[in-house]
């Protein structure tokens, strides 16, 4: 699909830059005296003549999000959430979903969706529930540990898991500016790598003993899935102490809702920091960056999207923001005019 794509693309005058990287941003001024972009500054030296780009980067895009706050962008920290990956054998999943229809081929590997809000008001709730996949390495920058999770299109991993995660924001947990949620990610992935043993292990946790406040020192009837390999031990050690406190109190509730679910030797990897991007690339009604005129941020790097659904339908908005602009029209007009 991915080929297609880029195919077609390439047909219609498209171009790829592969192992290349922007590196800075030319901005001047335009007619009306406002910022004005107008080139990108490549690795490779070359200076790119562009007054409109759509800023379309990842959720990691740490270095990107520098250069845009060292250059003047308008950012703007953003709540998200962290948390572990939590895995249950995909059978357990299925008997809890399905009932005594578990196993039928008709209905595949079961999901699950869960949330359940504290008595301190935080919210905590499943995320990313891969059905038949694995917990898998997403660390970007070296002596930092981070989790995420797959599944294959088989769906037929011995495990499945899913984000265990708390609700965060900046003006209660993390204040300090723009880059402050990036700051708050890499002190927790740098204490996951610790924790792990320094060799990129993953720090790991029993769901009992991480109920009752002890360090693990082996794992029971679950095997975690992680590679290169988990490492037991006090998930404590390297999540804040009111995420640790929120998802004590939710785990039992979801054994509620969820029969099995906070089984004893139910295995929690940590961390999740990646949920959700910290930082929100501003726009406004054009789509437009809210101080530098022809910057186009796009999905879930730009803070304006949560997953891969949700990043595409804002990239097709954009690009018609940016077709209406090409046309001498107005995004925002249209807009009200819809409305109308």
């Amino acid at each position: 699909m991915v080929m297609s794509i880029r195919e077609t693309i390439e047909a219609l005058g498209g171009e790829y830059r592969f192992e290349t990287r922007v590196d800075d941003f030319v901005i001047g001024q335009n007619e009306r005296g406002e910022r004005q972009l107008e080139a990108l500054v490549l690795s490779t030296g070359e200076v790119l003549p562009a007054r409109r780009v759509i800023m379309a980067v990842g959720h990691s895009a740490r270095d990107t999000f520098a250069v845009l706050h060292s250059a003047g962008v308008h950012i703007e920290a953003k709540p998200f959430a962290v948390g572990v990956r939590i895995e249950h054998p995909q059978r357990l999943v299925d008997v809890a979903r399905y009932g005594p229809g578990a196993g039928n081929p008709i209905l595949g590997p079961a999901a699950y969706s869960l949330a359940h809000q504290t008595s301190a008001g935080r919210s905590v709730y499943s995320f990313c529930m891969c059905p038949g996949g694995r917990v898998v390495a997403a660390a970007s920058e070296p002596g930092r540990v981070v989790t995420n999770g797959m599944s294959q299109y088989s769906r037929a991993e011995f495990n499945a898991n899913s984000g265990l995660v708390v609700d965060i924001n900046p003006e209660r947990d993390y204040p300090g500016g723009p880059l402050a949620g990036v700051a708050f990610q890499r002190k927790w992935e740098e204490l996951a790598f610790t924790a792990g043993g320094s060799n990129y292990q993953a720090p790991g946790q029993r769901l009992e003993d991480f109920l009752a406040g002890r360090p693990s020192t082996a794992f029971g009837s679950i095997t975690p899935s992680y590679q290169p390999g988990v490492k037991p031990t006090d998930l404590a050690q390297c999540l804040p102490d009111y995420a640790v406190a929120a998802m004590r109190e939710a785990l039992p509730v979801f054994g509620r809702q969820m029969p099995g679910y906070d089984h004893p030797d139910v295995v929690l990897t940590g961390v999740e920091t990646r949920t959700s991007s910290p930082v929100r690339i501003t726009r406004g009604a054009d789509l437009q960056s809210l101080n530098t005129q022809g910057l186009y941020p796009a999905g879930e790097g730009a803070g304006y999207a949560g997953g891969i659904l949700s990043a595409a339908v804002d990239g097709i908005r954009v690009a018609e923001a940016l077709a209406l602009d090409l046309l001498g029209q107005n995004a925002s007009d249209q807009a009200a005019a819809a409305r109308v």
